[in-house]
């Protein structure tokens, strides 16, 4: 039986996001937006594995 190819396990946990420390909310104690007052949506677009792709922010 071949050795696993620990480089290669490596390379698709970091393609598919497995194994990797979620990402920290930007602020989230405050709004996204630079609108005085503004009271928006804000939407976060997710890979499967859920990695942050985007955020869409609408007035």
């Amino acid at each position: 039986m071949p050795a696993p190819d620990h480089a290669l396990i490596d390379r698709l946990e970091r393609e598919l996001g497995i194994g990797q420390e979620p990402e920290r909310p930007i602020r989230p104690d405050r709004t996204v937006c630079l609108i005085k007052d503004c009271d928006g949506d804000t939407t976060e677009l997710r890979t499967l594995s859920g990695v942050l792709m985007m955020r869409i922010h609408e007035h």
